[in-house]
């Protein structure tokens, strides 16, 4: 890989220190709304979304870590485009809508169903 190009590590870093939050925020939301509801086993699905949410946050530091180690500066420039500076260039990474809703669900997933 050459050095005008974000390896495939920076990548993966840079999706997580995007989606991450978004995933979070989304767990929080959720965890609201199931709050103010009527539910039979309330207490039982709050504890699962508060695990998950527990779960996205430590990968959360765990990411920022990273993203510090590799020393990536990161400037938002609007919901899910930014300016990434590394290795002494920057990138815009920008991602589509639809692109992240399908890498967000799939996570959702992951931390919903092995808590």
């Amino acid at each position: 890989m050459n050095g005008s190009e974000l390896t495939i590590t920076e990548k993966r870093m840079i999706r997580r220190y995007i989606f991450l939050p978004l995933i979070r925020m989304a767990l929080e939301r959720d965890r609201r709304i199931i709050a103010l509801t009527r539910t039979k086993f309330k207490t039982a699905y709050l504890n699962v979304i508060d695990i998950a949410i527990n779960r996205v946050t430590a990968d959360m530091r765990i990411n920022k870590d990273e993203i510090f180690e590799h020393h990536i500066h990161m400037t938002r420039k609007n919901w899910l485009n930014y300016e990434v500076y590394t290795r002494g260039r920057v990138f815009q990474v920008s991602y589509h809508k639809s692109t992240a809703g399908d890498w967000i669900y799939e996570r959702i997933g992951q931390y919903l169903g092995s808590g």
